[in-house]
């Protein structure tokens, strides 16, 4: 049995608990490594990013690196990228629309990539 978003209830109810749990606000306010992994599994994003790994995406800290010093221009570029799609930034594979993604949603995972250290020995 699937949702009307085309997903298991599970993983839609997964999704409903981090959001309630957290509230957007919370989200909003800064996302914890925790949020960001339970909403990227939630949504289908790891199937295309990871942070340190290139999957089908580009790698999430890569998009901190290009895109931290237009941080303000760069989030709502992006947010729009995530729900509209788009092609070209990344070489020749589009990544696919996801209109079901809030923008607040949307504008909370973007802030979280965006303050990602852009190199692994930053992080430690």
């Amino acid at each position: 049995m699937t949702s009307r978003a085309g997903r298991s209830p599970f993983v839609a109810a997964a999704l409903a608990l981090a959001v309630a749990g957290h509230g957007v606000q919370g989200f909003a306010a800064g996302m914890t490594d925790a949020q960001a992994k339970s909403f990227m599994n939630a949504t289908g994003c790891n199937g295309c990013h990871a942070v340190d790994e290139i999957r089908i995406g580009p790698r999430l800290r890569d998009v901190a690196r290009r895109y931290r010093s237009e941080r303000d221009a760069a989030l709502p570029r992006l947010v729009t990228k995530i729900r509209a799609g788009g092609a070209g930034a990344w070489g020749l594979v589009p990544m696919v629309a996801n209109p079901r993604i809030a923008p607040d949603d949307a504008r909370a995972i973007v802030a979280w990539i965006l303050a990602l250290p852009v190199s692994e020995a930053q992080q430690r």
